[in-house]
């Protein structure tokens, strides 16, 4: 494949990404297994652990 075929990849799959997230994140979110890494995932990011244990712990 040369340089500008790839590149019109590349940016078509961005783009059908950035269209379809919403449906993506509820397809992987269905998913047992991929939510739970996901999870996990999600909390070794320092501003969303924080985020979510100070919701967790307000009164």
């Amino acid at each position: 494949m040369n340089k500008w075929s790839y590149s019109l990849l590349v940016v078509a799959a961005l783009y059908l990404a950035y269209r379809y997230r919403y449906r993506m994140a509820a397809f992987a979110l269905r998913v047992p297994p991929l939510r739970k890494q996901l999870v996990r995932f999600a909390l070794h990011i320092p501003p969303v652990r924080n985020a979510l244990v100070s919701q967790m712990l307000r009164p």
